[in-house]
């Protein structure tokens, strides 16, 4: 079962990383009202997605050709000496991200950008709901912990049902993905389901973001194009 599984991951890793036509940030999201800001009660406390540190080229994580690492002096790494790091949230964390994101969506400024190159993007479920099903850190590092900064794109892979825990997608929805940049501002990202497993395309990032999965209205995307950099 656990071959099947790194298989179907490395599949659907192709799939995050196998386009290289660049989708230019769109304003596209739809600004709907949120009825309520739902919080599923598996984060923080039975996470599915257990701490992990992974080899960012494996059965796991991809890379974009043409993505460069670098550690905060400025040293640059080679992919082969570059780990993803992934650990859950707290239950804490994933309330305060939901809140911001929230907040986000209701500002008149924009203060989510679109980069999944998908238009007219909803963020709330099929009843109107802030729903987010799982809230995770994702960081890389060198084997000696230090923090490394990626600049290009780097997609990490998990079973569907890791990332929805408890929750169900119902009909007409789906998963999305954001991370916050350090100024404040939330940027949605490509995301791929297949065969019973999510990619999560990142975009370049200085330093470890903090990623909020809610289920939207909209179709599943299997084919993703890669992304041009926020510049968090």
């Amino acid at each position: 079962m656990k071959k099947k599984m790194a298989i179907v991951l490395s599949a659907i890793l192709a799939c995050s990383m196998g386009m290289t036509a660049m989708a230019a940030p769109s304003p596209s999201i739809q600004k709907e009202p949120v009825a309520q800001v739902v919080v599923s009660p598996s984060v923080g406390t039975s996470n599915t997605v257990t701490t992990q540190a992974v080899s960012v080229s494996s059965d796991k994580s991809a890379v974009l050709p043409g993505t460069t690492f670098k550690t905060a002096s400025g040293q640059v790494v080679d992919p082969s000496a570059v780990a993803m790091v992934i650990a859950p949230a707290s239950a804490e964390q994933a309330q305060a991200s939901a809140a911001s994101l929230a907040a986000a969506l209701a500002s008149s400024k924009m203060q989510v950008v679109n980069f999944t190159g998908r238009s007219g993007l909803s963020l709330t479920d099929s009843n109107g709901n802030l729903n987010v099903v799982n809230n995770m850190v994702i960081g890389l590092q060198t084997a000696a912990g230090e923090a490394v900064a990626q600049n290009g794109s780097v997609s990490a892979a998990f079973a569907l049902s890791d990332i929805l825990g408890a929750a169900a997608l119902g009909e007409g929805e789906t998963l999305q993905a954001l991370y916050q940049r350090a100024d404040g501002t939330w940027v949605a990202v490509p995301v791929v389901i297949k065969n019973g497993a999510v990619a999560v395309a990142l975009p370049a990032f200085g330093g470890a973001v903090n990623v909020t999965f809610v289920v939207a209205k909209g179709a599943h995307m299997e084919d993703v194009p890669a992304t041009t950099s926020p510049r968090t």
